[in-house]
């Protein structure tokens, strides 16, 4: 489990994996928030600096085993989650791989 704070995706999901072990975080699998978007314009700021330093709508990540996330899924939608998204996978590369944050600015 990782709580995404200040640090964004690139520093704390990390923490919580093994060493040797990475993932990608797929940014267009979420719809990102209007106020996140405003930042983007408003701040002029990079997206990769976004998930660099923001939540970006996400505040929580759980790191399940991909034959686990429909019932992990529908347990948390059960117990009131308000949104579940599949935003990822680990790999063997080290580090937070951010794809598709260009779709943030589009």
């Amino acid at each position: 489990m990782s709580h995404i704070t200040g640090g964004g995706f690139i520093e704390n999901i990390p923490r919580v994996l093994p060493n040797g072990l990475g993932c990608y975080v797929d940014a267009a699998t979420w719809d990102l928030p209007p106020v996140f978007r405003w930042l983007i314009k408003a701040g002029n700021v990079e997206p990769l600096e976004m998930a660099r330093t923001f939540n970006n709508g996400i505040g929580f990540v759980l790191i399940v085993a991909a034959s686990n996330f429909i019932e992990i899924s529908e347990a948390l939608t059960t117990s009131g989650s308000s949104a579940v998204y599949r935003i990822g996978e680990v790999t063997s590369d080290p580090g937070v791989e951010m794809r598709n944050v260009l779709t943030w600015v589009a």
